[in-house]
């Protein structure tokens, strides 16, 4: 039994459940995992990460859809003077039918991530996530992100903080240290949770390796071991295949998924086990995706948005040698019109792919 930090009694630990021999991975993903103590359950144990620039409305309102089980909008700021920015506005914005609401948002001065976390619930959201693990440059530079995993005081500070400010779940995502020899990563998830993050994610990369290398998940399994809260494993899935590994090498509770997302937003119903869309659907899933980012932006922001998507896609269709063309067009009615353009050459491909699958099987 540990004492809830806000409501300051009593409540069952967090019991993790592993897979079981007889059980698939689409199974245990499926199962409903409860948080904060059993006040929130996640629909499943398969979650999209936040990634700037990539996983934002229009991309989050297909994943939603197709199954993922819980979403983290893109980083926030948590500095005052950015909060009314057109992009730190539009990272803000809430999704209705989707539960919880979430939020990511990064810094590194506890008092300043607090007052951001009260202005975000103030505005709806209902879960707050706290970035310990983004290895760029530019976060870095300003002592956030994964740069706090050298000052594991200063993590248990801002959780505390932030915990203390709000009504909702606190999370943290992290990695596995500054280097790939200590585990500042495990001992950061030990002290978030002290201070009562409610979840943690750990990204089996360390700060150094930024997204080189291949994720090291039997590194998550350190943080398992001493973690009473649930625990989701990240880095390099993509698949059915690599949630199985990541989930049994690590010992985790779930998959969050970034980059593995990326192009393939209907990957989450894989997951589940849910049926599969068609090359057609996908197509046309596509269109609307582009649709939805125009829409969202403008025509502008959102033709310049697309061209990164469209690539995604184009490399999971297997055409990459199309995202030149794309990459030239500057009007929506262009953008839509090359893609429609392509749509017959794509379903061939898909269908040769599958032809050349089932051969191979």
């Amino acid at each position: 039994m540990i004492a809830h930090p806000e409501r300051g009694h009593n409540l069952p630990l967090f019991k993790p459940l592993t897979i079981a021999i007889t059980m698939s991975v689409a199974e245990f993903l499926n199962r409903p995992l409860p948080i904060a103590y059993g006040y929130q359950t996640l629909r499943n144990r398969v979650a999209l990460a936040p990634m700037a620039g990539m996983t934002d409305v229009p991309f989050r309102t297909l994943a939603w859809r197709f199954g993922a089980g819980h979403m983290v909008s893109e980083m926030v700021t948590s500095k005052p003077e950015l909060w009314d920015t057109g992009k730190s506005r539009a990272r803000r914005v809430l999704i209705s039918e989707v539960r919880p609401q979430a939020v990511q948002i990064a810094g590194h001065d506890p008092a300043t991530m607090a007052e951001s976390a009260r202005r975000l619930t103030g505005e709806g959201v209902e879960w707050v996530d706290l970035n310990f693990g983004c290895p760029a440059k530019k976060v870095c530079r300003k002592a956030a992100g994964s740069a706090l995993l050298a000052n594991i005081d200063q993590i248990s500070r801002i959780v505390a903080a932030v915990v203390s400010a709000v009504d909702v779940p606190v999370s943290i995502k992290t990695r596995t240290g500054l280097s790939l020899e200590d585990s500042a990563g495990t001992e950061a998830a030990i002290a978030a949770q002290e201070a009562g993050a409610q979840l943690v994610v750990m990204h089996g990369r360390s700060r150094a390796c930024r997204f080189k290398g291949h994720a090291c998940p039997d590194r998550v399994r350190e943080a398992r071991r001493s973690l009473r809260v649930p625990l989701l494993v990240n880095g390099d899935i993509v698949d059915d295949a690599s949630a199985e590994q990541a989930l049994k090498s690590s010992g985790a509770d779930g998959v969050m998924l970034g980059r593995g997302a990326m192009g393939q937003p209907w990957i989450f119903a894989e997951f589940l086990g849910l049926e599969m869309p068609t090359a057609a659907e996908r197509f046309d899933f596509i269109r609307e995706h582009l649709d939805a980012m125009h829409s969202f932006y403008g025509e502008d922001t959102g033709v310049r948005i697309a061209r990164k998507h469209i690539q995604a896609y184009l490399q999971r269709w297997g055409t990459p040698q199309w995202t030149g063309d794309f990459m030239g067009l500057t009007s929506a009615q262009q953008q839509h019109a090359w893609l429609l353009a392509r749509r017959e050459q794509m379903l061939l491909h898909a269908a040769i792919n599958t032809s050349q699958s089932n051969a191979a099987a």
